[in-house]
């Protein structure tokens, strides 16, 4: 892969690395939120307390699935900086 290749492939993978975090942030919030209203609901409405739990388990399980793709997505980000750096510095050498 050329230099300008790895680099494009560099941006890619940086920004749905990106993404990927925005949308974990974005689950830890919701799930923040629900722990909130479960508490509030769980003196008065128990059952709505359980409900809350069921989409926090599903949210948590969301949650696990991007985890895993990030860190997925970190390694091809290292591996494509490297052969990038790589391809710079070999670059390099027939400009010298």
């Amino acid at each position: 892969m050329g230099i300008a290749a790895s680099q494009a492939r560099l941006m890619m993978v940086s920004r749905y690395q990106s993404d990927l975090e925005f949308a974990m942030q974005m689950i830890s919030q919701k799930r923040t939120v629900l722990a909130y209203q479960a508490q509030s609901a769980a003196e008065n409405y128990p059952e709505l307390a359980a409900e809350y739990h069921t989409l926090d388990k599903k949210l948590e399980a969301e949650m696990k699935t991007l985890e895993t793709q990030h860190k997925m997505v970190s390694t091809e980000y290292d591996s494509v900086k490297k052969t990038l750096d790589d391809n710079v510095s070999r670059s390099m050498k027939y400009m010298t």
